[in-house]
């Protein structure tokens, strides 16, 4: 006959305490095992990136910089460069201001950009930074130079 202690944990506010019972079981613990598999973690599959860091598997431009975005926030195929603003200070809007090779697209990612295209990204984060374009860029910029500007 085998013997176990069970300890049962009671919580009143205020105070706690610790009670052990004996008790007789017929059971032995060896004879009680639980089996079952372990289920792994599914991982996420591995984004393939260029050496400019650019995903050209991705489905949208702004999937495919997110190795440069961090941590900003998508809504509505919009960037939300800096979170600690809700709103910029001049313009009252939260959006990076997108710039590739130089022409000001607006806040929205510009359709049919080839991905492979895509040499060079720069977040533009600082009023230093964005002070080029103005109370359109107080939000952030997002500038991408495609190889057909770098041959130009």
């Amino acid at each position: 006959m085998n013997r176990y202690l069970i300890l049962s944990f009671v919580f009143v506010i205020g105070t706690t305490s610790l009670c052990a019972q004996e008790n007789q079981d017929t059971i032995a613990l060896k004879e009680v095992k639980v089996r079952g598999k372990r289920k792994r973690k599914q991982t996420k599959p591995r984004i393939e990136l260029n050496e400019y860091k650019v995903d050209v598997n991705a489905p949208s431009l702004i999937q495919a910089l997110r190795a440069h975005l961090g941590t900003a926030k998508i809504r509505d195929n919009r960037v939300i460069v800096l979170n600690d603003r809700m709103y910029a200070p001049t313009s009252g809007n939260p959006y990076a201001l997108w710039v590739i090779d130089g022409i000001i697209y607006g806040e929205q990612a510009p359709p049919g950009l080839d991905l492979n295209s895509i040499r060079s990204v720069k977040i533009l984060k600082s009023l230093l930074e964005t002070s080029a374009y103005g109370f359109r860029g107080s939000s952030g910029v997002i500038e991408i130079t495609t190889d057909t500007a770098i041959r130009e």
